[in-house]
């Protein structure tokens, strides 16, 4: 049996890539699992460039004054592959360790192939650029904001409840016993490469920070692996420009 470390983050983040590849160094991991199925990758890497050259084209055909709106560049991360998997398979082909995408795929087979014809729509641009811009940078700061007080305290985040309403879901709480299970039967079977010399923490699962959540009424991944007493690290933002990452 191996030591489990859970790190959260906030999707899409453009400075997450640095941030998550200086936290698993930290603990030098012999396995890698992440929050994405394996259709996801695939789906994602056949269709990205197709995806951003539409949006592209899309927002030049938008009036001059709604082209830099922070929600276009939000949908612009959204296409990319997501940035944990990205740096966590860069780590792994480096170290010479597995690197696993264990999510189920149900969501991404039934979203994914939506994308092109329903986001990728001038309809959706005008939408998203008819409401207020807004700053990324805070808005990355307000979600991290957010993320610190959920996790670090939920009985005195009660006033927050209603961002967290999806988590009563039935797909949501499925899709958490499916994680639970999956990181439960890696993490006993200590998937680690043949010679491989071990380390003090050896299994890293990355994922959104509200899988990390525990304490409230819907009972998350964290809360089904307890038993295993994980860790579970927020990742921060650079703080005075080096990688910060926050224990809960």
């Amino acid at each position: 049996m191996f030591d489990l470390v859970l790190v959260g983050t906030v999707h899409l983040d453009p400075e997450g890539r640095k941030s998550l590849y200086k936290t698993i160094e930290r603990f030098s991991p012999g396995v890698l699992t992440i929050e994405i199925s394996s259709f996801s990758v695939r789906y994602r890497l056949s269709n990205q460039d197709g995806w951003l050259h539409r949006l592209k084209d899309l927002t030049c055909r938008l009036p001059e004054e709604r082209r830099s709106h922070a929600g276009l560049k939000l949908l612009n991360l959204q296409l990319r592959l997501p940035f944990e998997w990205d740096t966590a398979y860069r780590y792994s082909k480096i170290h010479n360790i597995p690197c696993l995408s264990i999510d189920s795929g149900d969501l991404a087979r039934k979203e994914l192939p939506l994308w092109k014809n329903r986001l990728l729509s001038m309809e959706n641009l005008i939408k998203i650029t008819d409401g207020p811009d807004f700053d990324l940078d805070d808005h990355f700061k307000n979600c991290y904001s957010q993320a610190k007080i959920l996790l670090k305290d939920p009985y005195d985040s009660a006033k927050s409840l209603s961002c967290l309403s999806h988590l009563s879901d039935r797909s949501w709480i499925e899709r958490e016993k499916t994680l639970e299970n999956r990181i439960r039967r890696i993490h006993k079977n200590g998937l680690l490469n043949a010679g491989y010399s071990k380390t003090k923490t050896d299994h890293v699962h990355i994922c959104g920070w509200m899988h990390l959540l525990t304490g409230y009424k819907w009972r998350t991944m964290a809360d089904l692996l307890s038993d295993l007493t994980p860790v579970r690290v927020l990742l921060n933002r650079t703080k005075n420009g080096e990688p910060d990452h926050l224990m809960v």
